[in-house]
């Protein structure tokens, strides 16, 4: 009774989607195992040993992120923009991006770390904006190359603030003479002399968490185990009312 078309049809029809289910399980298997390669290989860049630039160790910016790097130099303070549409544990606020001058030659963008918007507002009570000014003088910093986004716009007429982390705009708009390629910006975690207030308050390390792809695998391949035992159960069902039906109908002869 199971191979009339129309039960062919049905059989084809929840075999498909228990196929899909488990490719769709695998995927995300795929998807995991290529964020757990991606973490170890940007965990052994940011516990390499620093350099200085322009000897940093890739071809591309995509190979450079993530690269720990120590510089000397002196941040030109006069050369700024504020990166919009930050926040730092719930509380919205900046990010103060800096021209910093290398010895030897050339310029990077180092951001500094994050500013709330109370500060940059000027809100009562909160410490005034040139508190937040870069240190003066020499200095050498310390921290991981970054790559910024792309598509971001100016937020003033005179371009202080951009709307998103965009190294290239911000480069542009601030004319620097840069020593590594445009999308690229150092990321402080350290200075010396060292980092003493509140603000601007280091950005943490990147999240290398592995994402939902675990739970999402097991979810789809419960989803393919449920249809197959499910869909065998319904067969069941079925063929045993077909049965039962069918000794009744021979009693009653």
């Amino acid at each position: 009774m199971f191979w009339t078309p129309r039960w062919i049809a049905s059989h084809l029809f929840a075999a498909s989607l228990i196929v899909a289910f488990v490719i769709a399980g695998f995927w995300q298997i795929e998807r995991l195992q290529e964020r757990q390669a991606a973490n170890t290989a940007v965990l052994a860049r940011e516990s390499s040993q620093p350099v200085a630039l322009p000897d940093v160790p890739g071809d591309t910016p995509e190979e450079q992120e993530y690269r720990r790097v120590q510089l000397a130099g002196v941040y030109d303070t006069g050369r700024e923009v504020l990166i919009a549409n930050r926040s730092d544990e719930g509380t919205p606020g900046f990010w103060a991006w800096t021209v910093f001058e290398i010895d030897g030659g050339g310029e990077i963008l180092v951001n500094r770390g994050f500013v709330s918007r109370a500060i940059v507002i000027g809100v009562d009570g909160a410490v005034p904006l040139s508190s937040i000014e870069a240190t003066p003088g020499a200095v050498i910093v310390e921290g991981l190359l970054r790559r910024g986004l792309d598509g971001g716009g100016r937020l003033s007429e005179d371009g202080s603030q951009l709307s998103r982390p965009d190294a290239t705009l911000a480069a542009t708009t601030l004319g620097m003479d840069l020593v590594l390629d445009s999308s690229l910006y150092l990321e402080l975690d350290a200075q010396d002399p060292a980092l003493t207030a509140e603000f601007p308050r280091v950005i943490p390390p990147p999240d290398l968490g592995e994402g939902p792809h675990r739970s999402y695998a097991f979810q789809w391949f419960t989803f393919a185990t449920i249809g197959l035992i499910g869909y065998g159960l319904v067969l069941r069902r079925i063929a045993r009312g077909s049965e039962a039906r069918g000794d009744i109908g021979q009693r009653d002869l």
